[in-house]
């Protein structure tokens, strides 16, 4: 009982610290474990984010570089224009950048992916991965601090003696992969290096180049015409591989994916040549690698929706609707475009050549314009969209907003548009005036309440702009 009183108390103690300290938020990276050569993909994500999210800077460490290194990272789709990273030379360390411009993170997010790091296990053991936050700021433009949840790597353990390690990884139908060729040990150094590799399978895959780690130099590669086999040599020009190091990336292996297999292909090490520091010379065994070639998975359609937010309060009974339909590889089809918005008293649909609607194939913007066509919305609403790629997989998503019940249009303010937008009273339109009209017409709002520029009423400003002339005959000097 006391034993279990200690371990409460000391649980307490660190969640009121945390209180005293702000930090009302976690970011976290995930634990995994994997073989000797294969990569994990390790998912950095906020369990909370309480007002938005607008923009995050952060690094993921490797605490045993031996044991691991850091190969590649990807962004969930909303954010992937508007991030980047730099992995540093020795694959030990990333820095992340990441903004949120499409506001994809609304306040009260929970467990928002961020990132993912690639990792790729070199040497057997157990490492940490540590995160380090540099600065993470809200919608609202206040940085807030955060705990870390720092995560772990285990591999598998590695072959007593210095072995050759042809890495495992996979590859979509079209891209391109990277396999490493991983030196476990090295007793005294190494003073040059060389490997031919074959892939088992030619029909699956193709070697398409090679790429060397900064330390070598006098680098060569070869490749038959079928693409099948590759054969690589460089030397360490630096002296940078010294005696008793581990884990030592020699080369990465470039192919591209042909034909998906289901079962993959091995990556055969058919001679390697090895010489040390001290001009010893000889093959090291070898461990084969295997590539795994992946048709393009049919994923479907993903929705973003801007505006209106899920479970947002409009001030509007006519809001112009937006979702952003993004599909991985293949094209949504317009046609199957559907959006369904049912409030408490009618249903309606829209598809992409609908009235008020609008699809933008180069965006991915779905706009339907409520005010266009006159559409008003009572109380909660339930808004679906489903839509189609050209593969025939079908994606759905659902979600609710609310506009106030029951309330009557207000009446119009009791001047033109021409009044209201003549700001400098010259009876005529200034350029700045028609960018005006012009910002109003085009997202279809309220030039004031009740009044709105319709598409001819628009070309009538546009030829008096042109023109110069008076917006109102009648009126004196006009």
């Amino acid at each position: 009982m006391r034993r279990l009183f200690i371990v409460w108390s000391v649980l307490l103690g660190v969640h009121l610290l945390g209180a005293v300290l702000g930090y009302a938020q976690t970011v976290s990276i995930k634990s995994d474990q994997l073989s000797l050569g294969a990569a994990v993909w390790l998912p950095v994500t906020i369990n909370a984010a309480p007002d938005g999210l607008h923009h995050y800077t952060f690094s993921v460490t490797v605490d045993a570089p031996e044991i691991a290194h850091i190969e590649g990272v990807r962004f969930p789709e909303p954010l992937r224009d508007f991030a980047s990273f730099q992995i540093a030379p020795d694959g030990n360390t990333v820095q992340i950048f990441g903004r949120d411009e499409n506001d994809v993170i609304v306040s009260g997010a929970h467990q928002t992916l961020l990132a993912e790091v690639k990792l790729r296990g070199t040497f057997g053991g157990r490492t940490g991965v540590t995160l380090s936050i540099r600065e993470i700021v809200n919608d609202r433009l206040n940085p807030f601090n955060v705990a870390v949840s720092n995560g772990q790597l285990t591999v598998a353990a590695a072959p007593s003696a210095p072995t050759l390690v042809v890495g495992v990884d996979g590859v979509l139908v079209g891209d391109t992969v990277k396999v490493p060729i991983i030196l476990t040990s090295t007793v005294g150094g190494v003073q040059s290096y060389r490997a031919r590799v074959r892939l088992e399978r030619r029909d699956i895959a193709t070697f398409i180049r090679a790429e060397f780690p900064l330390f070598a130099d006098q680098q060569d590669v070869s490749i038959t015409p079928d693409g099948d086999e590759i054969t690589i040599s460089a030397r360490d020009g630096g002296n940078a591989i010294q005696a008793g190091a581990k884990g030592i990336i020699l080369v990465w292996l470039i192919l591209r994916g042909d034909l998906p297999t289901l079962e993959g292909s091995p990556l055969r090490l058919l001679s390697n040549n090895i010489t040390e520091d001290n001009n010893n010379s000889g093959p090291l065994p070898g461990r084969d690698g295997l590539l795994t070639v992946i048709r393009l998975e049919n994923l479907p359609p993903e929705f973003f929706v801007p505006r209106p937010r899920d479970q947002e309060t409009l001030g509007d009974r006519s809001p112009l609707i937006q979702i952003t339909i993004n599909d991985d590889k293949n094209e949504v089809l317009s046609e199957t475009i559907q959006l369904t918005l049912q409030d408490e008293a009618q249903t309606w649909q829209f598809g992409w050549q609908s009235p008020g609607a609008s699809w933008d194939q180069t965006t991915h913007i779905f706009t339907v314009n409520l005010k266009a066509i006159g559409v008003q919305l009572s109380g909660d609403v339930q808004a679906r969209i489903r839509a189609r790629d050209r593969q025939g997989a079908e994606g759905r998503f659902e979600w609710r907003f609310t506009v106030p019940r029951d309330e009557t249009p207000p009446p119009p303010p009791g001047k033109t548009i021409e009044e209201l937008l003549d700001t400098d009273r010259d009876n005529r339109l200034s350029d700045l005036e028609i960018l005006r009209a012009l910002d109003v017409w085009i997202k279809g709002t309220e030039l004031a309440p009740g009044l709105t520029i319709d598409d001819f009423k628009m070309l009538a400003l546009i030829d008096k702009w042109i023109k110069n002339a008076p917006l109102r005959p009648s009126a004196p000097g006009g």
